[in-house]
């Protein structure tokens, strides 16, 4: 069975190879990176596409996973 750490940089190089995560590994408190962008992308959305607030997008996105 893979140690957290080990796992964690398994998700890292799937996300940079541009690979689904497992999300069997991802921690409980740490949303898998398709996730956030689904969220963020949501945060966007509502706001009525208005451009250059995709960092606190992002932020806020993860603030909201996190919690759940």
């Amino acid at each position: 069975m893979a140690t957290a750490k080990t796992a964690s940089a398994k998700n890292i190089n799937k996300a940079a190879a541009g690979e689904t995560l497992d999300h069997q590994t991802v921690g409980r408190n740490e949303p898998a990176r398709e996730e956030i962008e689904r969220r963020a992308y949501e945060l966007y959305l509502a706001r009525g596409e208005v451009h250059g607030y995709d960092q606190d997008d992002w932020l806020q996105a993860e603030r909201e996973l996190k919690e759940t």
